[in-house]
């Protein structure tokens, strides 16, 4: 039987009929004209008639005698148990699934049965179908629940007519078995055997000293203080309904802005997402007076193994936003300095010791929000925001196109609200997940996105029109003057010679051309048109090696032009 690692066992300890862990996807089909009338019926018939479950979709949880549960694998499933059909009424609008989606995305697994379920919904406006998928966290986490759709999806539309999604092998491959057993023994040790880690050690205290010396503001780290986030309606206890908010970026869009400021496309989507935050506390009366801390996935592989090609080295860090009342451009600025600095901070003081000072840190914060004393306690982070990688390339599904894949993920204890992003092809999907009687009136947060990202883009923008203007800016009269007069007694010319009226003419002829290019690349930078979206960034994603000194958006003067 396969056993639980560490990470898998804490999304089943943690989990309540408050607080499901289970992750889902909310995929959106556009089935073929000739079989849309019928297309939703036939994918429900067709899953019915394959039965077969490969692991991990064959297994049931079992506590077992001893109390620590294992996985049993099932010679066969109930495929009823498992697949689900549902019909939304007239007029089948995008409210009314996002609706039923939360309401899905709600309801516990049932853990006398294999932890999944793939819904059917039917009845969406334009004959259009939706798939809602759900998995426990102890089974898959959002990336490996990603790519177990797109195993059944195909970029040929005559090769889409996969195996289900059941029935591909979605289990661990033995590098992240090896990953997480090592986090395991690590985690036990500073459990059982703090005193006996000396290889931590001197880390761990460098770090303990850095972070008290910071709180009496003695000194200096790049890592926010444990315990400081702001108290916020994010941090109440969830009741059990849950509700979704979606929208969608263009990822064309993102990396224009990402190669004009050089910030990572993650640290777009934070600053999106803090100022969209910071708008809804404050017009719920509730602004903030210190910034919101979010928990963030990073990689803190070092450059040694990320050339020898070994895998992720995966934990969950703080990242202090940006402070109340900057604007779009300065809460990048503020944003893109302090992922920088997590990464960079985490790594000198090495990375097993910092993934240990997280676990300690969050785990406070998900055991009292499990016992339900959060509110008594200082709060650690105010929600989850992160970035699941999907596909390039358009997908088919059983003949249909994918139109659009929304992400669902789950609520920690203690944190009323989560936002994920998801890109595939060229957008960028997202979606946030709340507790709606803990956040009521949380989807104008979505609204708020969007109105974010067009005030960063405008701002970014309006920045590097202004460097633009700086670099090539026409001379005045008075300097046009003297450049003639100059270029002239360089030639021994007087107004009354004909070469002057040559040489005035060429000197005009070069301003009139500057003005038009001055013209053009600000029309060029407004509309978006040639800013190559594969170049480059200097900070690239959060998972990759930071340079040695990565540079910071300034006000109006970083810009890259």
């Amino acid at each position: 039987m396969p056993s639980l690692s560490l990470l898998d066992f804490s999304f089943v300890a943690f989990e309540s009929a408050k607080t499901p862990l289970h992750v889902s996807g909310l995929i959106i089909l556009e089935p073929p004209k000739e079989d849309a009338a019928n297309f939703a019926q036939n994918v429900y018939a067709s899953f019915l008639q394959k039965p077969d479950a490969c692991q991990p979709f064959n297994w049931k949880l079992n506590w077992g005698m001893t109390g620590k549960p294992r996985w049993d694998v099932l010679p066969s499933i109930n495929i009823e148990d498992h697949i689900r059909f549902t019909m939304l009424p007239a007029p089948g609008n995008d409210a009314q699934l996002q609706k039923v989606a939360g309401r899905i995305h709600g309801q516990v697994l049932d853990r006398a049965k294999p932890l999944w379920e793939v819904w059917v919904i039917d009845g969406l406006e334009g004959n259009r179908v939706a798939l809602m998928m759900k998995m426990h966290h102890a089974v898959a986490d959002g990336i490996r629940a990603s790519k177990m759709f797109t195993s059944s999806c195909s970029p040929d539309i005559e090769e889409s007519f996969n195996a289900p999604l059941w029935q591909h092998d979605i289990r661990k491959t033995s590098s992240q078995r090896q990953q997480e057993h090592h986090l395991t023994e690590m985690v036990m040790k500073t459990v059982t055997k703090a005193s006996k880690q000396i290889s931590l050690l001197p880390s761990m205290f460098r770090l303990g000293t850095k972070l008290a010396m910071k709180a009496v503001n003695l000194g200096h780290s790049d890592l926010a203080l444990p315990f400081s986030a702001p108290k916020t309606p994010f941090n109440a206890n969830p009741q059990r309904n849950r509700a979704l908010s979606l929208g969608d970026f263009s990822i064309k869009q993102i990396k224009h802005l990402r190669t004009i400021t050089g910030a990572s496309m993650n640290d777009v989507l934070y600053t999106v997402s803090d100022i969209a935050l910071n708008r809804y506390l404050k017009s719920r009366s509730q602004p903030l007076r210190k910034p919101l801390i979010a928990m963030m996935p990073i990689n803190l592989r070092n450059k040694a193994e990320s050339n020898a090609g070994h895998g992720n080295k995966m934990t969950i860090g703080n990242v202090e936003l940006g402070r109340p009342n900057l604007t779009p451009l300065q809460r990048l600025e503020a944003i893109q300095t302090a992922t920088n600095d997590l990464k960079r901070e985490a790594l000198a003081i090495s990375p097993d010791a910092y993934i240990n000072y997280s676990l300690l840190v969050n785990g406070i914060s998900l055991i009292t929000g499990k016992l339900g004393v959060n509110n008594y306690v200082p709060t650690t982070t105010n929600l989850l925001i992160s970035n699941v990688p999907g596909e390039k390339e358009q997908l088919y599904f059983m003949g249909a196109k994918v139109q659009q894949q929304y992400p669902v993920s789950v609520l920690m204890p203690g944190q009323t609200l989560n936002i994920t992003f998801f890109s595939n092809g060229d957008t960028m999907y997202y979606s946030l997940v709340a507790c709606s009687q803990s956040l009521p009136g949380f989807e104008v947060i979505a609204d708020y996105m969007q109105e974010a990202f067009e005030e960063l883009q405008q701002e970014i923008l309006e920045a590097a029109c202004f460097e633009v203007g700086e670099r090539v800016d026409k001379p005045t009269e008075e300097e046009f003057a003297i450049e003639v007069a100059v270029s002239a007694a360089q030639q021994s010319l007087t107004p009354e010679d004909e070469e002057f009226d040559r040489l005035l003419r060429e000197k005009q002829h070069k301003v009139a051309e500057l003005e038009k290019q001055l013209a053009a690349l600000t029309a060029k930078l407004s509309s978006q048109i040639e800013i190559d979206p594969s170049a480059e960034a200097v900070n690239q994603e959060i998972d990759e090696e930071l340079p040695v000194s990565a540079p910071k958006v300034a006000r109006s003067r970083a810009v890259k032009v």
